[in-house]
């Protein structure tokens, strides 16, 4: 995980202050460096170093606490919104990045904000395993994995050339395949019920907005046994040709035609998905 790349502007008036601070204290014997705001600064700084991200959270808290609109004030939050999602509280790194963006919206770091904002939602999407523990994110419910990836097609949108980029696009690249994933678990579902066109539905949902997934080919299935069930030969027809253009190695057209699964016995796909516990 980045911690914020600062702005050179900013690390020159950082750097000189943090000087002039610690003149001001060795003309002042009695002031405890810990207890100036350089102090707070460069203590928090040497436990992030040192990836005791409790204890600098705890500096970082303090710092702002005392010096609110102090020097470090910009500077503090960014690093208090790493530290935070270091330590998995991602919760608090959302608020912070939330905070900070709000407040900061002219910062040279403000793609840093956005970018602690995207992940942290998709993290608190991937981690959220319920009570069984670890759990495959396609089988609970979507829309905080939605809420996830829109944060994240904003931060693309807004900083086309931050330098945190192309973490946000690998991280889109899982998060887009469970929630693929997931529409393709609701089309099964549909498709067991035969209540195909709510299959066909969601089967094309994968299709349309999720291009690229591994999912793919197998909604195509589900769309294709619900048109024929259907009796729409036109649509069916049409998804036939796109399946067997798009995916001419597919198990189903090894005979040179397409040959279809039987919609309970040979329904492989989502055993594969669901390792072999669907039925």
């Amino acid at each position: 995980m980045f911690r914020a790349v600062f702005s050179s502007s900013f690390l020159q008036k950082a750097c000189l202050l943090a000087v002039l601070l610690s003149l001001v204290g060795c003309a002042g014997l009695s002031t405890q460096t810990s207890d100036t705001e350089s102090g707070y600064y460069q203590a928090a700084q040497t436990y992030l170093d040192k990836r005791n991200f409790t204890m600098a959270i705890e500096k970082l808290e303090a710092l702002q606490s005392r010096f609110p609109f102090g020097r470090y004030a910009d500077a503090s939050s960014l690093d208090l919104m790493y530290a935070k999602y270091q330590m998995n509280n991602f919760a608090e790194s959302l608020i912070t990045a939330d905070r900070f963006a709000r407040l900061n919206a002219d910062s040279p770091n403000l793609d840093y904000a956005y970018f602690i904002q995207a992940m942290s939602y998709y993290q608190m999407y991937m981690e959220n395993s319920g009570i069984f523990g670890k759990a495959d994110p396609a089988m609970r419910s979507s829309e905080q994995g939605k809420k996830a990836f829109s944060s994240m097609q904003l931060f693309l949108d807004l900083f086309p050339s931050s330098a945190y980029r192309s973490e946000v696009l690998k991280s889109m690249v899982v998060l887009k395949d469970a929630l693929a994933k997931h529409e393709l678990y609701v089309a099964d579902f549909y498709f067991r019920k035969e209540a195909w066109v709510s299959a066909a539905d969601r089967a094309a949902a994968v299709i349309n907005h999720y291009p690229g997934v591994t999912a793919q080919a197998d909604a195509y299935l589900i769309l294709i046994g619900s048109y024929d069930a259907l009796g729409l030969q036109e649509e069916y027809d049409i998804a036939v040709q796109k399946f067997s253009a798009h995916f001419p190695q597919h198990p189903t057209l090894a005979s040179g035609t397409f040959d279809a699964p039987k919609r309970q016995s040979e329904r492989w796909w989502v055993k594969a998905l669901t390792l072999g516990l669907a039925q």
